[in-house]
């Protein structure tokens, strides 16, 4: 799991001065309009807003913020404030016109609809804000800064009682939490109340209403003392206490508020709402929802949080906490299977914990109360198992804060409670002595017991002598990870909750302390003897930093590192220099902080690197679930063996060492475990790529530590590719992938034995195997005629390998091609003369003949391998092999029409450009593949598969132009790059892109590769090219005039155009109206462009529909040139396209055309093409399309309504009024073709 590149957050502190200018400019503009006019300049409140305009506010401005909410907090003041006062102004304003305007009587539904979607009232768009606000930020935050005028409390109350179906649910919220922070007022609410509820009137009404609307069901007050004002909150408050959105929040904080009052308890409001909610509780109905019952409870544990400081709930708490144990485990068992249930019940046994724990011990006797604090323990203990993430925070922390108030020796049992929990069902590795076995433990479980040893460390719980076992447990649980059967990790929240409690533990404890924590019983893996548990624990951070496969881990291990050598400086070997290399943004990129991270820090000391490479090979390393992540730990082990070889006495016996043991654990694997194999086998190949490096390049093949490490060493390759060629695997591709990069990396291994073997002509200078597959032909031909001949090991290496590749160059899988590909080149290397040239025929024949049945695999592998070998073809005693190559390639392009056979080849030939010099070397043969393959518009039921050969061959011609930027190579590709460059498919688009920066000047090419590639900018640049150029390719015959130029990059500009998404094609339009409206001579150009492409173009629908629809969006836009063009040549052209068509698109795209030409003014040449074109409409008039027909009608509307109509024509427009001409007959259709003057011609 990788962090992106550049991290969301600097992103948005980047940006957050922008946004915050922006939401602080748009927000009075959005909810006040200016008074114009008299020099009055005061802002009166709006009624009505866009919805647009306020989704804008919110998720352009205030939405980013969630990342980083402390940025908001210096504006939140004036912003909180403005929307309260235009809030309250907004209510005013509802009031004066509800009372002087009457509601207008709408006729028309749906244009009310409409307008109700596109305007919102403004009460609702700051509801919308304010609760986005309190998303970000928090309400208790977001609270304090709303209004807290006394008058405002009935109208907001009125606000929220009146027409509660048809409010939000966010201005529900808003009136409901503004409520709760309005009953702060230091006034006795009877004073404040505009007036009292007259309870017995109400009850004499004989429907008794009013008494329904007013009493509670259960809720026993004298409820003719009771204030107008609690009269009204509490049945509304009770409401919503059982709603199951964000209402029931604030509904509870509203009452606690108003039950919490002085006032309101002298008037038994607090007594009363107890006694209902215990009563709520204990009542089993079907017809409330578990929402009522979550609600009940978290008022009660609302109520008993605010009086923590008070004695007011004390008599009650044994009558709640008795009633919340019987509802918790019976009365209420199907409201207790919600998450949100068991989180409110554990909130309330805290509370009335915490509040027996105060000191008052005479309140109940240390009997009851003791027993009490004993069963909320137990009772929380339990609950650390439960089956939702959000009910073990609660009890985590939950017990940390009833730890943090007993006596410290009660406070030690908690603690050894919880370690006791961690260690069952904890097993002993029957592998390895001194390891735990975590396979039976359950992972839910402890992360609730992990997380609560990190509260109890974060508020210093436990005392100093308990330390040692709880870093014992910590340093398990940064390591710890159990995966389903389904392959899913469910041992995440455990890491993070470790490095939770190493981050406390660090911060709470004194560096004296944890040093005089004993470390003879930790088991820790391969940590120096006699470390203290600071190194321990800094050298367990750094391995989980450089090798957990969750981000937030990584960077909460970095931080908790941080945290442990700032707090305890001078006890961590170079542990500023640690916190540097292991930076919290280094280990954002797994790649990064497996490879340069981990090689960073074990420069620095070797006991980091010696963990990091002990964990290696466990699930973090080798056993990761993810491919590419083996791949990169494969390249790690070795390049940590080589650092940590440089800094012994004997190199190589480290390396041994480091082979021996991915051996070992190879050999203990199981068949099904085929991810660990692979990433063992690329771990040991990493460690044999370091080989060169160990030794220098310059080896003493006499030296026997060094004949001992490439004996034993030959022998592994050579057992291993034994084992792959005989056992098969559950995912052989992975192993296949593993044994190529293994016989890759065995080239060093390969040089040296045949070295130590005596053969005089061996190379004296050894490089890794991706070195030497990465050399020019030249350098491998000369390696290939130093090799001595091939002999022992090295001839049974060749035998084992081409039997091995015989099988998995047939291979579709992407990711083996290239090692497959790899690896066959090695093994020619190694081979003797004679079967180096028979290898290379055979694959050539496989390359060459087409399989005759077409379920038969393209074998990719086949053609790279191929295209690779052309770099030792002069080595080869046929001097025609390369001539064969090239041939081969050619034959089968011409014969296979698949588009997979394409690709395979065009992929070859680019990959091996820069090794073997193929596609270099013999450009004139395969130039006209390159071309063609530009040109593949291939499309079947899959869709557009000849994208896939466009997209290589643009690869191929950007390896070409690396190398020559100029000349024939670029004059026969570059009108098809610059066509691919404009069209519709991203992919192909952004690929060509690169490929045209390489022919461009350097002051233009850096520019032009920041553009976005569906910027207007970009395609503006497209259309202006010529003059960007190098001016060796500029002043080619390709550019000598713009039709020849503009006529390939229309072709595949119109397809961006028209049929692209919504942006390309507002960009592109754009950008090409722009253009045109730069000069009259640049619209000639183009719309001549445009008019030959017609031509060239007619049987290829792809092109020919983009080119109309845009040159009727030119004509639309009156950009079309006034002199200059045939316009009767152009409506042939366009009924030639449109002759016996059956695509609707393209005969409205005509129609456009040829209302356009009509349309246009000029000299007297231009009179015959509007009158060809008015001939063109009357004959589609006629079609026997409807569809069609009202097309052709609303042109001729749209011509006759202009204004350029000639004489005579005045009033031809009324004539098309009043008919349905879709449905109309014949008849009349050709009566109006003849009034309207149109002489209909055939074959329209």
């Amino acid at each position: 799991m990788d962090a992106p590149i550049e991290d969301s957050d600097i992103k948005l502190q980047k940006v957050s001065a922008d946004l915050i200018s922006e939401f602080d400019s748009r927000l009075p503009l959005f909810l006040f309009r200016r008074q114009r006019g008299g020099g009055d300049t005061s802002q009166k409140v709006r009624r009505q807003v866009t919805a647009r305009e306020a989704d804008k506010l919110i998720a352009g401005c205030l939405d980013p913020f969630q990342e980083l909410p402390q940025l908001l907090d210096p504006y939140l003041s004036k912003w909180i404030s403005l929307l309260s006062s235009a809030f309250i102004s907004s209510l005013t304003l509802a009031s004066v016109t509800s009372h002087s305007i009457p509601n207008p009587t709408i006729t028309d539904d749906s244009s009310h609809e409409v307008k109700e979607a596109l305007l919102i009232p403004l009460t609702q768009a700051i509801s919308k804000i304010i609760y986005t606000l309190c998303k970000i930020r928090g309400e208790k935050v977001v609270v304090r800064f709303l209004g807290n005028e006394v008058s405002w409390l009935e109208p907001l109350l009125s606000f929220t009682e009146n027409n509660q179906k048809t409010k939000t649910w966010e201005e529900r919220y808003v009136g409901l939490l503004w409520l709760s922070h309005l009953l702060f007022a230091p006034f006795d609410l009877a004073t404040i109340s505009s007036s009292t509820h007259h309870y017995e009137d109400d009850a004499e009404d004989e429907d008794g209403k009013k008494e329904e609307t007013v009493v509670v069901e259960g809720l026993d007050l004298q409820w003719e003392k009771l204030p107008g004002i609690t009269v009204r909150v509490l049945p509304l408050a009770i409401q919503y206490l059982g709603s199951p959105g964000k209402e029931r929040d604030a509904a509870k904080a509203l009452l606690v508020r108003l039950a919490l009052r002085r006032d309101m308890q002298e008037l038994g409001v607090l007594d009363g709402m107890l006694r209902w909610a215990l009563r709520a509780l204990r009542q089993q109905t079907e017809e409330k929802t578990p929402y009522h019952y979550i609600g009940v409870l978290s008022f009660l544990a609302g109520v008993l949080t605010s009086s923590a400081d008070t004695s007011d709930m004390d008599p009650y708490l044994v009558m709640i906490i008795h009633a919340v144990y019987e509802a918790a485990e019976g009365s209420q068992e199907r409201v207790m299977t919600s998450a949100l249930a068991r989180k409110a019940v554990i909130k309330v046994v805290r509370a009335v914990a915490v509040l027996i724990l105060r000191g008052k011990k005479e309140l109940y006797g240390d009997y009851v109360g003791l027993g009490l604090v004993e069963t909320t323990i137990g009772f929380l203990l339990d609950c650390l198992g439960d089956n939702d993430t959000p009910v073990r925070f609660a009890a985590s922390k939950a017990l940390s804060i009833i730890a943090l108030r007993l006596e410290q020796d009660m406070a030690s049992e908690v603690v050894e409670a919880v370690l006791e929990g961690l260690n069952k069902n904890v097993l002993r590795d029957k592998k390895t002595p001194g390891k735990k076995d975590l396979s039976a433990v359950n992972p839910l479980e402890w992360h609730g017991l992990m997380l609560t040893l990190s509260h109890l460390l974060y508020r210093r719980s436990p005392p100093p002598d308990q330390l040692a076992d709880i870093v014992q447990a910590l340093i398990t649980g940064i390591s710890f990870e159990r995966r389903a059967l389904s392959g899913g990790s469910s041992g995440t929240n455990v890491r993070d909750a470790a490095c939770f409690g190493i981050w406390a533990m660090a911060r709470r404890y004194t560096t004296k302390e944890l040093l005089a924590v004993p470390t003879e019983s930790l088991t820790t893996g391969t940590h120096t003897h006699g470390s203290s548990v600071l190194q321990i624990t800094a050298t367990e951070l750094v391995v989980a930093a450089c090798l957990d496969p969750a981000g937030n881990i990584r960077r909460g291990s970095s931080a908790a590192l941080q945290e442990l050598i700032g707090r305890h400086p001078d006890t961590i070997t170079e542990g500023i220099w640690v916190v540097q290399t292991v930076d919290y943004h280094a280990v954002a990129l797994r790649a990064r902080a497996l490879q340069d991270v981990a090689l960073g820090v074990t420069k620095l000391s070797p006991r980091y690197g010696e963990a990091i490479l002990d964990a290696l090979l466990g699930w973090r390393g080798v056993g990761d679930v993810d491919a590419a992540s083996r791949r990169a730990v494969g390249a790690s082990f070795g390049a940590l063996t080589a650092e940590l070889a440089l800094t012994t006495p004997d190199p190589l016996k480290r390396l041994q060492q480091s082979v021996s043991l991915a051996r070992d654990a190879l050999k203990s694997l199981q068949a099904r475990q085929v991810e660990e194999r692979h990433g063992l086998l690329i771990s040991i190949a990493g460690v044999f790529d370091g080989f060169p490096r160990v030794i220098g390049g310059q080896a003493d093949y006499k030296n026997e530590s060094l004949i001992n490490f490439v004996s034993s060493s030959a022998n592994i390759v050579l057992e291993i590719l034994s084992d792959c060629n005989t056992d098969t695997y559950r995912r052989p591709e992975l192993v296949a992938e593993g044994a190529s990069r293994l016989i890759i990396s065995a080239a060093p291994i390969l040089q040296a034995s045949m070295s130590t073997s005596g053969v005089q002509n061996s190379p004296s200078t050894i490089r890794s195997g991706p070195e030497l597959i990465e050399e020019n032909a030249g350098e491998i031909t000369q390696l290939v005629k130093a090799l001595g001949e091939r002999q022992g090991p090295v001839k049974e290496f060749v035998k084992l390998s081409r039997t091995y590749l015989a099988k998995w160059l047939l291979t579709q899988e992407p990711d083996l091609i290239t090692p497959a590909a790899d690896a066959a080149l090695t093994m020619l290397i190694f081979s003797d003369d004679s079967e180096r040239e028979e290898i290379v025929k055979e694959w050539a024949g496989i390359v060459r003949h087409r399989p005759t049945s077409s379920r038969v695999a393209t074998w990719g592998g086949h053609f790279s391998a191929l295209a690779m070998s052309y770099s030792i073809a002069s080595t080869l005693l046929t001097s025609q092999i390369k001539k064969l190559i090239c041939d081969s390639f050619v034959e089968r392009w011409n014969t296979d029409p698949y588009t997979d056979v394409h690709v395979a080849v065009l992929q070859s030939l680019t990959r091996s450009n820069s090794k073997s010099g193929l596609l270099r070397d013999n450009t004139d043969i395969f130039l006209p593949l390159i071309a063609e393959g530009l040109d593949d518009y291939t499309t079947t039921a899959q869709g557009d598969v000849g994208s896939m050969v466009r997209f290589q061959a643009i690869r191929a011609t950007k390896a070409l132009w690396t190398e020559s930027p100029s000349g024939p190579l670029v004059e026969g590709l570059i009108l098809r790059i610059l066509r691919l460059a404009a069209e519709k498919l991203d992919r192909v688009r952004a690929e060509a892109q690169v490929a045209l920066s390489l022919i461009l000047k350097p002051e233009y090419k850096t520019p032009f590769l920041q553009t976005t590639f569906s910027s207007t900018s970009y395609f503006t640049f497209l259309l202006s090219l010529p003059s960007k150029l190098l001016d060796s390719v500029s002043s080619s015959f390709v550019f000598s005039t713009p039709s020849e130029w503009l006529c390939p990059l229309l072709s595949g500009y119109v397809s961006s155009a028209d049929t692209g998404n919504e942006e390309l094609v507002i960009a592109t339009r754009s950008a090409l109206l722009s253009h045109c409206l730069s000069s009259p001579v640049v619209t000639l150009d183009i719309v001549t462009a445009l008019i030959s492409n017609l031509r060239t173009h007619q049987k290829n629908d792809r092109v020919l529909v983009p080119t109309l629809e845009v040159l009727k969006f030119l004509f639309d836009m009156s950009v079309a040139p006034s002199e200059g063009i045939d316009w009767k040549r152009l409506c042939l052209l366009v009924q030639k396209a449109a002759y016996k068509t059956g695509n609707v698109r393209k005969l409205e795209a005509c129609i456009g055309v040829y209302g356009g030409v009509v349309l246009q003014s000029g000299g007297d040449g231009d009179v015959e093409g509007r009158e060809e074109a008015k001939k063109r409409l009357g004959g589609l008039l006629g079609h026997p399309w409807p569809r069609v027909r009202s097309a052709v009608v609303d042109q001729l509307w749209r011509i006759y309504s202009s204004g350029h109509m000639q004489d005579g024509e005045a009033g031809k427009g009324e004539k098309l009024l009043g008919t349905d001409w879709g449905a109309a007959g014949q008849g009349d259709v050709q009566g109006l073709v003849k009034e309207l003057g149109l002489v209909s011609t055939t074959g329209a």
